[in-house]
């Protein structure tokens, strides 16, 4: 799966309420109202790493950081400002079939499920470079009230 980021990382880095070392997202591929998909590199000395491998909280955090992002790139779109905070509200079966090695590149599938009063339910897919599914988990996202 060779594809070209529709964005530079410093901008996808801008888009997301994460910052450094805690950004797990690095490209942005395919986008609009019901998906995303993008990509994340695993480097040597992330922070979710674990002895050789990325850990089950990176792909997870992995996945929440691609919902974000698809908000973020949407909302810079609409010249919206202001990167709001998200949370998990709740992560329902997931499933990890491996774990991806550092080095690996991972592309995270979102698909808008149900979206009600600013709470997103999504089906998120984790592949590998070949397309094998490596994880995938049904996550509920809402946005923090702002202050």
């Amino acid at each position: 799966m060779i594809k070209e980021s529709l964005i530079e990382p410093a901008l996808v880095h801008q888009l997301i309420p994460q910052k450094k070392p805690f950004v797990m997202v690095s490209a942005l591929y395919e986008i609009n109202e019901e998906m995303v998909l993008t990509g994340f590199k695993i480097a040597e000395g992330n922070i979710l790493n674990q002895e050789s491998y990325f850990s089950e909280a990176g792909l997870l955090e992995n996945m929440a950081q691609s919902i974000a992002l698809q908000k973020g790139y949407l909302d810079y779109l609409a010249n919206v400002k202001i990167i709001e905070l998200g949370f998990i509200g709740a992560i329902k079966t997931a499933h990890i079939h491996r774990i991806p090695k550092i080095g690996e590149e991972i592309f995270t599938r979102v698909h808008l499920i149900q979206e009600f009063m600013g709470i997103k339910l999504s089906k998120v897919e984790v592949q590998d470079a070949a397309g094998n599914i490596i994880a995938s988990a049904e996550i509920k996202t809402a946005i923090a009230p702002s202050s």
